[in-house]
Formats: C-alpha cells, sequence, structure tokens
C-alpha cells in the first residue's frame, strides 16, 4: 500500500492511464517536459500494477477502458492511498458519470479533446490540496501529541486535580482525584463541584470558582471532607481565553491532613508551655514576695535606722523585679513586658511604700506602646526603681508639693530613651556619678552603662533629669 507523502508540482509523480495511445504518450511526453515524474498504463490492471510500484501522487484516468473503468480504478486507488488524487478525462458520458465519479472521491472531470493547459491547473490544484492536506494532517498529529502528553503529565501530578466550567461543573478530573474520593467524570457532570464538597454554605461568592473570575488570580481556602476524614487546601487558579473571557478555572487538592495534626500537636505543646511559662514567673513573683516578707520579719526585730532604710531598699529592689513576672503572666505575649503599664504599678507601690501623699507628688508617665524584652525590662525596672526613689526620698525634703516625671521612648531602631526628671533641689554642684559610694547610683551606673550598653546623661538644672539611652540586648540562649 502506497503511503508516501505527497509531492509538489514539479517533484510529483504523475501517472496516466488510458487505452488511447496517443493521448497517453501525448501527455506523458507533455508532462515530463513540465518537470514532472510521469508513467503511463494502456489499462485500469496495468495503471494499479504501476500505482503499487511507483506511488504516484496524481492518476490521470480515462473513464471508459476495456478490462477496468475509471470509476473502479478510483475506487481501488483509494483503498491502497486515500491521499492520492484522481483525475477523469473522458469523451463519453454526462452529467451523471461525473456525479457518480465525485461521490468516489474524484477530484476532477476534464471534457475531451483535453487542453494541457486545463490539466495541468487540475493537476497543481491537486498536488496544493494534498500539500495542504498534509500539513492539517502534521498539524492535527501534532496536537494529539501535545494532548496525549498534557494527559499522561496531568495524570501523573500527584496531587488531585479537577478543571471547573464558568457554571461551576467538574468537568474534568485527573487519576489523583479519581482515586481519592471515587467520583467518575460522567457522575460529575451537571453537578456544582461545591455540592460534592460541601465547601460553602449559603453565600456563592465564597466558592473558589467564583473568587478566582472575579479576583483574576489564584485563591486558596482549607476544607474538611468528612467522608474521608481529611482536610484539604484547595487552590484554584482561573482560566480564561484569548480576549481575556472567564472559562473556569483549575482545582489543585492537596492533602494537608497530617500537617494539621502536625500543627494540633505543636499548638497543644505550645499552650502547654505557654501554661509552664507562666507558673514559672507566678511562682518567681510568689517567691520574691515571699524574699520580700522574711525582709520585712527581720526589719521588725531591728532598732538601727541605717539597717532598716537598707533593708527596705533591698526589698524595694525585689518588689521592682516582682512587678516584671507579674507582667509578663497576666499578658498574652510572654516575651515582652508592657513598660508603661508597668512603670505605673511600680511608681504606686514606691509611693505607697513612702507613704506619699498623691496630691503632694504628681508623676506624669509617657511610656504608651513601649514594649520590650525581659532581658532588657530587669534592668530598667531596677533603674527606675532607684531614681525614682531617690527622687522621693531627696528632691522634696524642702517642699510643700513636686512633679515626677518619667517617659520611655522609642527613638530609633530597638533604641530607647529612658527619662526621669524632677523638680525637686537638686544635687550638690560637682557631683560626680562614677565617684559616688552611693549603692543605688552604683546600680544605676553598673546597670545603664555595662548591662545595657547605655550613655548616661545627667542634668541639674531646675532639679534632676537622668537621661539614658540604649539598645534593646539581643536574647542570648543560655548553656
Amino acid at each position: 500500500m502506497c503511503t508516501n507523502m505527497p509531492q509538489f508540482y514539479s517533484m510529483a509523480k504523475i501517472l496516466v492511464i488510458d487505452d488511447e495511445s496517443i493521448i497517453r504518450d501525448r501527455l506523458r511526453n507533455l508532462l515530463l517536459l513540465d518537470d514532472y515524474t510521469a508513467y503511463a498504463a494502456e489499462n485500469g490492471v496495468e495503471g494499479l500494477k504501476l500505482f503499487d510500484s511507483e506511488c504516484p501522487d496524481v492518476v490521470v484516468a480515462d473513464i471508459k477502458m476495456p478490462k477496468m473503468d475509471g470509476i473502479e480504478v478510483l475506487k481501488r486507488v483509494k483503498m491502497r492511498n486515500k491521499t492520492a488524487e484522481v483525475i477523469f478525462i473522458t469523451g463519453h458520458g454526462g452529467v451523471d458519470t461525473a456525479i457518480e465519479a465525485m461521490k468516489e472521491g474524484a477530484f476532477g472531470y476534464i471534457q475531451k479533446p483535453i487542453e494541457y493547459d486545463e490539466l495541468r491547473i487540475e493537476i497543481e490544484k491537486a498536488l496544493e490540496k494534498q500539500s495542504m492536506q498534509a500539513k492539517i494532517d502534521s498539524y492535527v498529529m501534532e496536537l494529539e501529541r501535545s494532548v496525549n502528553e498534557w494527559e499522561i503529565t496531568f495524570n501523573c501530578v500527584s496531587d488531585c486535580l479537577s478543571i471547573h466550567d464558568e457554571e461551576y461543573n467538574i468537568v474534568k478530573t485527573n487519576k489523583a482525584f479519581v482515586n481519592t474520593f471515587g467520583f467518575r467524570e460522567n457522575e460529575l457532570h451537571g453537578k456544582p463541584c461545591y455540592e460534592q464538597f460541601g465547601c460553602i454554605e449559603i453565600d456563592i461568592s465564597e466558592c473558589l470558582n467564583t473568587k478566582a473570575r472575579e479576583s483574576r488570580e489564584s485563591c486558596m481556602k482549607e476544607i474538611f471532607y468528612p467522608e474521608l476524614n481529611s482536610y484539604f487546601e484547595i487552590t484554584a487558579s482561573p482560566i480564561f481565553d484569548s480576549e481575556g473571557g472567564f472559562k473556569g478555572s483549575i482545582h489543585i487538592f492537596k492533602d494537608i491532613t497530617q500537617r494539621k495534626l502536625y500543627e494540633d500537636k505543636i499548638n497543644a505543646s505550645l499552650q502547654e508551655k505557654t501554661l509552664l511559662l507562666r507558673e514559672i514567673h507566678h511562682r518567681v513573683k510568689n517567691n520574691m514576695e515571699i524574699i520580700s516578707s522574711l525582709i520585712e520579719l527581720h526589719i521588725e526585730d531591728i532598732d538601727d535606722k541605717r539597717v532598716v532604710d537598707m533593708y527596705g531598699e533591698m526589698k524595694s529592689r525585689i518588689r521592682s523585679m516582682s512587678l516584671v513576672h507579674k507582667q509578663l503572666y497576666q499578658t498574652e505575649n510572654l516575651s515582652k513586658v508592657n513598660f508603661g503599664e508597668y512603670i505605673e504599678e511600680l511608681v504606686a507601690d514606691i509611693l505607697n511604700s513612702y507613704c506619699i501623699d498623691a496630691s503632694l507628688v504628681s508623676v506624669a508617665i509617657d511610656a504608651d506602646n513601649v514594649c520590650i524584652g525581659m532581658d532588657t525590662a530587669m534592668p530598667c525596672c531596677l533603674i527606675i526603681n532607684e531614681l525614682v526613689t531617690n527622687s522621693l526620698k531627696h528632691a522634696f525634703t524642702d517642699a510643700a508639693t513636686g512633679q515626677l516625671q518619667i517617659s520611655l521612648k522609642n527613638v530609633g531602631d530597638k533604641l530607647y530613651e529612658l527619662v526621669v526628671r524632677d523638680n525637686g533641689k537638686g544635687i550638690p554642684d560637682g557631683f560626680d556619678l562614677n565617684k559616688s559610694s552611693s549603692l543605688g547610683l552604683k546600680l544605676i551606673r553598673t546597670l545603664g552603662e555595662y548591662q545595657l550598653g547605655g550613655k548616661i546623661e545627667m542634668n541639674t538644672k531646675d532639679g534632676m533629669e537622668f537621661k539614658l539611652q540604649f539598645k534593646e540586648l539581643e536574647y542570648k540562649k543560655r548553656i
């Protein structure tokens, strides 16, 4: 059977079948002059033998021939090679014969006497048709190959895939989808996808197909599929035609059941650790209060005012640290202290411990929305405790009333500025913080400059102003 690809124009093979030798030889010679490869046979039987051996592209045949007529030749040629074209030439026969020939698949029909130019035009048309058909067949084969490759890839994806039309119907699924959910494509036709998965309740705008159409980008949601007792993360990506019209969406179903189980375990573990950490802060705070109570008991048996004052200051420092732990276990964030709330509670506690009338000393605190880590909060609380205590003990001894201002602000990238200011009598001229023998002032300098790595400034004009700039300490893993 001839299956050669058709050639074009001068490279083509032409077979002439006619029982009249004059016509047969004339046509063959003219075709050879036009650089065609031409063959000739005197009847249909010989013509078919040549057709089988030479595989011509076009057959020019007489209809009325001995042994086998042209119509029969046409039928057998088409059985051998459907792409081969047959052009009939005849001096007999009318419209009925032409119609029959065309029904059987003839390309053309030319009446004798034959004008060669007319025949050549018909041959060129037949060859052009073959060339176009060959291109179409090639495109179809390429398209089929691409579709097959796409189908293979589509079905090799381990995640469940489904293609949905603009009416929410599932029109195609991959193998993983069928194996996972047990649906067959014919079972899903005409049924909205949201009815199969129950992924929306009432509002159709919650459907991923709708969201993908409106946003024109991928959308995602998680669903629980009770039939499989599984969680799925669904990503829907819109599909548009060449003119931008919405044609549907492709959905990717990723089984996230194991991930959800791990998340639940992690959340449970985190909650357990959070409760444990709160309990630790609570117990540290209670232990510090026990230490304060023990100090209070010792003070009751001591008559030396200097020792009593020393124990009182120690108790105040312990109390200031205890308040940090109280802040931590009472708030949601166990790693940060809300210092605005902390300073208010600390100052109120100090005023109460020194029996200061709130109407005599007004306190202004500016530390809103400042939250710092525990490593930074501890030295800060001790510094504030020492400064406020010093102001209450020394600044207002000669005044009926006084003002105390405390501010803590974020002035840069994790850079903070602490300012404690009073309008009291100030400190003596020539005072040097570095040479002070006071334990409280030594503690301020040690904590501010060495532990926090900050810079201390003091201003004694119209009272005393203490300013400390420092950066929040980075957490260091304990060994």
